[in-house]
């Protein structure tokens, strides 16, 4: 996967969760539903573009599981976006179900690409915390009561995890975008290998010169003398 397509869709979506953060108490329900059936289409959109700009080496490594749930979570999403913009009305009801079944997208997402996205790239572990949280702002907008949970704190808690999620992949696009350079940079200027390392001991010391033999001192001959 490239760093620089996810770094600028991490950029992307950062903005956009600052901009709901900033709006959310300016946006009728109305506005809520075609900002989410936006929202659905563009995170669609943009999971097909990162799949289809990434080499073929890297969709081969992902394997038959990875592409089968990029393009059928890419499809929902945009169908689902597609759908709340023609039955307005009708989601008109469903928004914190709506929202939170994107930030669960999200979720979902971040899952992928630090399990399997990546590669063949490895990225800290501490960075699971960011679908967790993402997760957890998901069943929030699932279970809470329609009393408490009005629209404009909907777009507040889906601006925030847009944000987060943004950010996060900001973070991803530059580790992967960096491991990629360095396998590129190693590619072009291969060590040289280092051939003493190599040769045995032995080869070593029978290569050294022998030393020249001594002659021999007369007055230490023992040899008996003839008569």
């Amino acid at each position: 996967m490239k760093g620089r397509n996810l770094f600028l869709i991490g950029l992307l979506v950062l903005v956009a969760g600052v901009v709901l953060i900033i709006l959310h108490k300016a946006v009728t329900t109305t506005g809520i539903v075609i900002t989410g059936g936006v929202l659905f289409i563009l995170a669609g959109l943009l999971n097909m573009a990162v799949f289809l700009g990434a080499k073929p080496e890297t969709k081969a490594q992902r394997g038959m599981f990875s592409a089968v749930f990029s393009w059928v979570s890419s499809a929902a999403a945009v169908i689902l976006g597609l759908a709340m913009l023609i039955f307005e009305p009708t989601f008109a009801a469903l928004v914190a179900f709506m929202f939170g079944v994107l930030i669960a997208f999200g979720a979902l997402y971040q899952f992928f690409l630090l399990a399997y996205g990546c590669r063949p790239a490895r990225l800290p572990g501490w960075l699971y915390v960011i679908p967790t949280a993402l997760a957890a702002g998901a069943v929030y907008l699932f279970i809470a009561r329609d009393e408490t949970l009005t629209g404009d704190m909907v777009l507040l808690i889906t601006g925030v995890a847009l944000a987060v999620f943004g950010l996060a992949t900001v973070v991803e696009g530059s580790m992967i975008g960096g491991y990629n350079r360095a396998r590129i940079k190693e590619a072009r200027n291969p060590r040289p290998l280092d051939s003493t390392a190599d040769t045995p001991k032995a080869e070593t010391a029978a290569a050294a010169p022998a030393e020249p033999a001594k002659p021999l001192d007369p007055s230490h001959d023992t040899t008996p003398a003839q008569n």
